[in-house]
């Protein structure tokens, strides 16, 4: 048993579109005759189900125009098929077709365009999403680089004052060996001043020794002239 997709073709479309589709089909049929069994219908509005394949059986359903079936078996004029709902039963075939009625092609062709304008919508989102993000971007990158200009600034600004602190501290270096030499001159000085000191006491001290001998000596001396004196009177 073979299971095809079936449509009921609808009624609400315009003559010209059920025209223009009839036409478009019969020529693929013409085409695909010997490969599948394809028909073409005038869209009706309803279509009764039969519990066999003839006009004697009772009707057990009705099939819409756009009702999608599937098709289970064919018997003369007539095909068995299988409801959406999962009923079987029989109908004419001349109301099946394997192609979508005009009005189904119509509905998709609606949502399909619907759905790429929301694809549409959804893209123009994301592109000013995208914009505003690049914008951000750009924001970030321009104080990325302002930043980068300070820290080279920054950077120069210190070498120049690492410089400026070496320089210093040679200076310090400087000065403080002039001061170790000058330490070193002012305590050979002083060492030199004690020793003048001590000198100028010893010379002090000799002049008062010799002064005093020279004092004994005179003394000595006039002490013996009165002698000698006295005796000659």
């Amino acid at each position: 048993m073979r299971i095809r997709r079936i449509i009921v073709p609808s009624v609400t479309v315009c003559f010209l579109l059920t025209s223009f589709f009839l036409s478009l089909g019969t020529v693929i049929f013409s085409a695909t005759a010997v490969l599948a069994d394809s028909r073409y219908v005038i869209p009706s509005a309803e279509v009764v189900l039969k519990s066999g394949a003839g006009r004697e059986y009772r009707v057990i359903g009705v099939v819409k125009d756009g009702d999608s079936v599937e098709f289970l078996e064919e018997d003369g004029s007539y095909a068995m098929v299988r409801l959406a709902n999962g009923k079987e039963g029989w109908m004419l075939k001349r109301y099946l077709s394997v192609q979508p009625p005009p009005s189904t092609i119509v509905a998709s062709l609606r949502a399909e365009n619907e759905k790429l304008k929301q694809k549409e919508l959804e893209l123009s989102q994301q592109f000013s999403e995208v914009s505003a993000n690049l914008d951000k971007a750009k924001n970030d990158l321009n104080s990325v680089l302002s930043e980068k200009k300070q820290v080279a600034t920054d950077y120069q600004n210190l070498q120049q004052d690492t410089a400026d602190v070496i320089k210093i501290k040679e200076d310090m270096l400087k000065a403080t060996q002039q001061n170790e030499v000058l330490t070193q001159e002012i305590t050979a000085l002083k060492e030199e001043n004690d020793k003048l000191n001590k000198d100028k006491a010893i010379n002090w001290f000799m002049a008062g020794g010799g002064v005093l001998l020279l004092g004994m000596v005179l003394g000595n001396l006039s002490s013996k002239s009165r002698k000698r004196k006295s005796s000659l009177l």
